[in-house]
């Protein structure tokens, strides 16, 4: 029996469109999370990335997330990951696409950092 498998993802400052339309490009599915009132909400938008754990996508994954850091100076992704001792929190920035892989089917929740809005062109 399949288990399902998901992580969070948290869009903060100008990374909304551009992250989701990666995802989009790779036929990564993704959902909104609808916050419940009362609940805190830090970002700007949250969006699930859900799928059968033997079907999830962490290589796509991983290649967008890597493609979509070195795309612009100003971007960085954080993953709380769960460990043995507990929780951490793993910069992606820098790290290879096989290295980012590996991180990911532990991870919880992704923060997703875009500082500046894109140039218009």
């Amino acid at each position: 029996m399949s288990k399902y498998s998901s992580v969070k993802v948290h869009l903060f400052k100008h990374s909304e469109k551009s992250f989701l339309q990666a995802l989009d490009e790779e036929n990564i599915p993704h959902s909104p999370v609808v916050i419940s009132h009362g609940e805190i909400m830090n970002a700007g938008i949250v969006e699930t990335i859900t799928a059968l754990s033997d079907a999830m996508p962490w290589k796509s994954l991983s290649e967008v997330i890597k493609k979509w850091i070195e795309a612009r100076e100003n971007r960085e992704i954080q993953m709380t990951i769960e460990t043995d001792e507990g929780m951490r929190v793993f910069h992606a920035k820098g790290y290879s696409t096989n290295e980012i892989k590996k991180i990911l089917p532990n991870s919880i929740n992704m923060s997703v950092i875009q500082t500046k809005p894109d140039e218009k062109t």
